[in-house]
This record gives structure tokens, C-alpha cells and sequence, in this order.
């Protein structure tokens, strides 16, 4: 970026140089191709990577001359502010590109190109229900079957009366089935949590262990069980759900009754822009008649903070 932001800078300044041609005069010291190399470098890497600082003092380095810190800082400043106002960054497309569930720092929905406030939503307007739960004591073939049907990444524990007591994740489980199938026991030290990983066998130990004769056999998942799980109702704002779920850094949130009950779950996916979007579609049109969530988003979350 720097080499191609240089190129153009360069090429500029020659531009430059055969409009208005050579001169020896003080005044007329700015006029170098150099220079312009220098500032086009700076723009591109600012306006593509967005980085301001940091940026600035690796051209410093670059140059070691004190004379081009403010075209310098002026040229990022202003290259950010219409990469901002155009795009997101090249990093954040990568992101995309690979299909990686980003959340922003602040949730942006619109229907009928007008922004939505969040804080009229509920969580359970978001989950996905119904949710696969185990309990705390398990059959292997059961666990062994669910592994094999589903790809999430975590699932909640539930006691007899299906409330939340905590979670655990699909890699816990992997190992512990594992170590049941080659060392013929259930326990698993936090050692050797960290030593292993599921290997490539694990789906030929799955479909054993979820065949016939495996329904007997039970696990008792207690000692596995994240007991801080953390959980919401399923009136929780989904404003304030979002930034709980970003701010926590969480791959999966519970949704519970008032009876602690599980009834849904929300994982990054869930929370993204156009999921969102299509999830609250059909509970739009009912809030914006009867509500007015259209415009006013300011408003709104200052009404909510008092």
C-alpha cells in the first residue's frame, strides 16, 4: 500500500513539476516529487487501513525529517475522514470476505431506508429457538448423535424441569467422548483439556459411540459444566442485549422465561446486521404502526439511560 500510495504521489508531483516546471526559489521548495511521494504514500495507507498514529510516526521514521509532520498528519486526518464517509476499512471487508461474524460497536438496522431503534425489541424477538440442551447426566449415544447432527459451538445445560444451570462447549465434549472411547473413563483432567484436541478420528468415535449399546452408558457432565453462563430473559431490551453479547465477548447467549426456563439462544450470527434485519421483519410492521420505532434513535436511547 505504501509502495502503490507512493507511485501515485510520484506521479503527481512530476505532473506537477512539468505544469509549472523548475525553480530555485524558496518558495517554490515544496514542489518535489519526493514529497509528494511521501504524502500520496501516507494517504492510501490512511484511506485503506485507517490507521492514524500509529501511521504517522512509522513515516517519521520513514523520513526523519520534522518538516513533514503536519502535511503528514493532515493528509491521514483527511484521507480517514473519506475512507469513513465512503467505506469501512480494507481489514473490516476482509472480514467479510471470509465470513466472519463482526459486530460493530453500535447495532445499525433500517427498514424502508430508515434507521430502527433496537431498544423497542425484545431479546426474543432475535433467538433461535428451540435450542438443543443436555443435562448433567447424559447418555453417550445422545451426545454422541447431537455432535454429529449440529455444528454449534456450545449448547446449555439443563437440570429435569429444563432450567438453565450453565453451559457447556462442543470441544468439552468432543475430548470427554473421546477419552471414554480410548481410555474406557469419563474423566478428564483441566491437563489434559489444554494437551488435546480432538482428532481426526473424532467422527468414526462419534458414529460408534452414537450406535447401539451406547444407551446405557451415562456421563455425568457436572464437573464440565460452566456454571456462569450468562443468561437474559426474554424481555431483555435487544439493545442492550447487543452490546452485553460485544462487550462480554461471547460466542452464544442463553434466552430463559421467568422460570429460567431455555427458550432460545443467540450467537453472533443472530446479531449481525442483515440477520437482524430479516428476523425483525415481521415485527416491524407491527411496532411502526403502533409505536413509531422509525427515526429519533438519539432520542430514544436518551430516554432509555433516564
Amino acid at each position: 500500500m505504501l509502495l502503490i500510495g507512493g507511485l501515485f504521489g510520484r506521479l503527481v508531483g512530476c505532473l506537477a513539476v512539468m505544469v509549472v516546471g523548475v525553480h530555485t526559489t524558496p518558495f517554490w521548495a515544496w514542489l518535489d516529487p519526493g514529497a509528494f511521494a511521501l504524502i500520496g504514500a501516507a494517504s492510501f495507507f490512511g484511506g485503506v487501513s485507517r490507521l492514524t498514529m500509529s501511521l504517522a510516526v512509522i513515516l517519521m521514521e520513514m523520513t526523519n525529517d520534522i518538516q513533514f509532520l503536519l502535511p503528514i498528519m493532515v493528509t491521514i486526518m483527511v484521507s480517514k475522514w473519506v475512507g469513513d464517509l465512503l467505506t469501512h476499512s480494507f481489514y473490516h471487508a476482509l472480514l467479510e470476505v471470509k465470513c466472519i461474524p463482526f459486530l460493530d460497536s453500535e447495532p445499525f438496522i433500517t427498514h424502508n431506508g430508515d434507521p430502527v431503534s433496537l431498544e423497542l425489541f425484545k431479546a426474543a424477538d432475535a433467538m433461535c429457538s428451540p435450542v438443543q440442551c443436555v443435562k448433567e447426566k447424559e447418555s453417550v449415544s445422545r451426545l454422541a448423535s447431537l455432535l454429529m447432527s449440529c455444528e454449534h459451538s456450545g449448547f446449555p445445560v439443563v437440570n429435569e424441569e429444563q432450567q438453565l444451570i450453565g453451559s457447556i462447549t462442543r470441544r468439552t465434549l468432543a475430548v470427554v467422548l473421546e477419552y471414554l472411547h480410548d481410555h474406557n473413563k469419563d474423566m478428564v483432567h483441566y491437563e489434559d483439556f489444554l494437551a488435546h484436541d480432538p482428532s481426526y478420528r473424532q467422527k468414526i468415535i462419534l458414529e460408534k459411540l452414537s450406535g447401539s449399546g451406547a444407551e446405557d452408558v451415562t456421563i455425568d457432565l457436572e464437573q464440565y459444566i460452566n456454571q456462569s453462563a450468562v443468561s437474559v430473559p426474554t424481555s431483555f431490551s435487544l439493545h442492550r442485549t447487543y452490546v452485553l453479547f460485544r462487550t462480554l465477548g461471547l460466542r452464544h447467549l442463553v434466552v430463559t422465561d421467568e422460570r429460567n426456563v431455555v427458550v432460545g439462544i443467540l450467537s453472533r450470527k443472530d446479531l449481525m446486521g442483515h440477520a437482524l434485519e430479516d428476523k425483525l421483519v415481521q415485527v416491524l410492521g407491527e411496532v411502526v404502526g403502533s409505536e413509531g420505532v422509525l427515526g429519533g434513535i438519539k432520542e430514544e436511547r436518551r430516554a432509555a439511560e433516564l
